[in-house]
């Protein structure tokens, strides 16, 4: 009977725990010159519309953004090191980024 308890209390434990987590959602972005493919991870989206920041997948490799209004326009810089304005066409990446982050 303990057992059994146990066994139960466990099992709603841990379904109560997966269904109060967000399950993070990765969404395609576009591709780097190279090909790889880049996925924005929805819930690392933080900050305001002017000022914001976000992670991404691109194959293996988490790369951080940072976006900001300056000078009139929007521009972002990565933690490799790239930066720019976003509609510059350099990014198709960023300006994806930029443009769901603003729907």
């Amino acid at each position: 009977m303990k057992k059994v308890f146990v066994t139960m209390f466990l099992a709603i434990t841990l379904i109560f725990i997966g269904g109060s987590q967000a399950e993070a959602r990765e969404i395609y972005m576009g591709n780097y010159s190279d090909g790889t493919a880049v996925y924005l991870i929805s819930e690392s989206l933080a900050g305001g519309s002017r000022d914001f920041t976000c992670k991404v997948r691109a194959g293996y490799v988490y790369l951080h953004y940072h976006f900001y209004v300056t000078s009139g326009g929007p521009y972002y810089q990565n933690s490799e090191g790239y930066r720019g304005y976003v509609y510059g066409g350099e990014s198709p990446v960023a300006e994806a980024i930029w443009e769901y982050a603003h729907r």
